[in-house]
């Protein structure tokens, strides 16, 4: 299995590295054909193809904000066989949203269902989450976050 974690870890190295360089094409190909991709804001995207799609259409000034993003493997646990459950922990330190004046910090999760295929192992879920996306809820974004705990 640590051969397996080591393999997942440079996986998701490359995957941060393609994403900032934003070469979604690339990208895509960490993922099965029949992936699902669930956005930090609840799109679903069904399929590869979707989800390269959507993960292009991106404003040129976010393009150019990629550079702050980082991503680290935070829990790697086996489903079985052909089977890893995967969190990672990311962070898009001055991110501005198209038409803002302020820049935030930004903080999330991906949790990934990773499957092998032709000895491969690929992407075949993700959900990100937020952590920091707590606008509507300002008596607790009020309190602040504490870092994730890792076991």
């Amino acid at each position: 299995m640590d051969d397996d974690i080591e393999v997942i870890r440079e996986l998701f190295d490359r995957y941060t590295e393609l994403w900032v360089r934003h070469q979604m094409r690339e990208w895509g190909e960490l993922f099965t054909e029949d992936c699902d991709f669930i956005t930090h804001r609840g799109v679903w995207w069904r399929s590869r193809e979707e989800n390269v799609r959507g993960h292009e259409d991106v404003p040129e000034s976010v393009l150019a904000q990629k550079k702050n993003y980082s991503q680290t493997v935070v829990g790697v646990h086996r489903l079985g066989p052909e089977g890893m459950l995967v969190h990672t922990e990311w962070a898009w330190p001055e991110h501005v949203l198209p038409g803002a004046t302020a820049a935030e910090d930004r903080r999330g999760l991906i949790t990934a269902v990773l499957v092998q295929r032709a000895g491969r192992w690929l992407i075949r879920a993700a959900q990100n989450t937020r952590l920091n996306g707590l606008d509507d809820f300002a008596p607790i974004a009020a309190r602040g976050f504490e870092p994730v705990e890792h076991p």
